[in-house]
């Protein structure tokens, strides 16, 4: 996938150190509850590698054109939290995601990636749903300028996440196509 500025293609196992500084960042981390920073950038390329293969879309690398660098992951996968946890999603739905360098926030990056992979959501699926902790406004804020909207009833305690933690609590977003 192509836009204006970004590349966004499949992980290799090349990109091993870069997808492994994402999880050992803690400002990255801070609102993934993460209370140790561990590197399972192994685990999450094999994981993105089998979605790729399975279904036809997962993470990618987002490829800053300009100089070739990394900047970010970005893309789609399926829903992957218990029906307990999110009971309103539908088997036909997939989940945006993105993650960037802090060096690369506030220069619109993550919409323009975002919005490509949107697109591509919507090719593939009736809805597209993001999640994220409530108390990150800069990803719930790009959610709402993807045209996404707020779900009603599906705050969620991300399981995933100790309790008592400022990052627990999750909220839900969607988009319809059409």
């Amino acid at each position: 996938m192509e836009t204006g500025r970004l590349l966004l293609r499949p992980w290799t196992d090349a990109d091993l150190p870069v997808l492994a500084s994402f999880s050992l960042d803690p400002v990255l981390m801070r609102h993934f509850g993460k209370t140790e920073l561990l590197d399972d950038s192994v685990e999450r390329l094999e994981r993105m590698e089998r979605f790729r293969r399975e279904l036809g879309y997962s993470f990618m690398a987002v490829v800053r054109k300009e100089d070739g660098a990394i900047i970010g992951n970005c893309g789609l996968k399926p829903i992957t939290l218990p029906p307990e946890v999110l009971p309103g999603a539908r088997a036909d739905d997939v989940e945006i995601g993105w993650l960037f360098r802090q060096d690369c926030w506030g220069k619109g990056y993550a919409l323009e990636a975002a919005s490509a992979a949107m697109a591509w959501g919507l090719e593939l699926a009736p809805r597209v749903i993001a999640i994220t902790a409530e108390t990150n406004a800069p990803s719930w804020g790009l959610m709402e300028r993807l045209g996404m909207r707020r779900l009603d009833g599906w705050d969620f305690e991300h399981p995933e996440v100790p309790e008592g933690h400022f990052a627990r609590r999750h909220v839900a977003y969607g988009k319809e196509r059409g």
